[in-house]
């Protein structure tokens, strides 16, 4: 079982320093931009979540050959 948000902060070191971050996951494109699982309307970047994983992980369709050359070189 998930402890309760506030049992949460209180474990976090991040959370006690009052530090930017997220206890989301941050799911990251091939365009390297993430989505965060635990909040839509997240917009860190994926190194302040607590975990990191490839879209592909997660079954995303997303592939280099669909990204636009714009979005590749804002990426890089």
């Amino acid at each position: 079982m998930m402890p309760e948000p506030a049992q949460i902060s209180d474990l976090c070191a991040d959370c006690r320093h009052d530090l930017e971050h997220c206890h989301g996951t941050a799911i990251v494109h091939v365009d390297g931009l993430a989505d965060c699982s635990d909040d839509p309307g997240c917009r860190l970047p994926a190194a302040l979540h607590l975990f990191v994983i490839s879209c592909a992980d997660v079954g995303c369709d997303c592939r280099p050959d669909s990204v636009l050359p714009t979005e590749q070189a804002r990426a890089s």
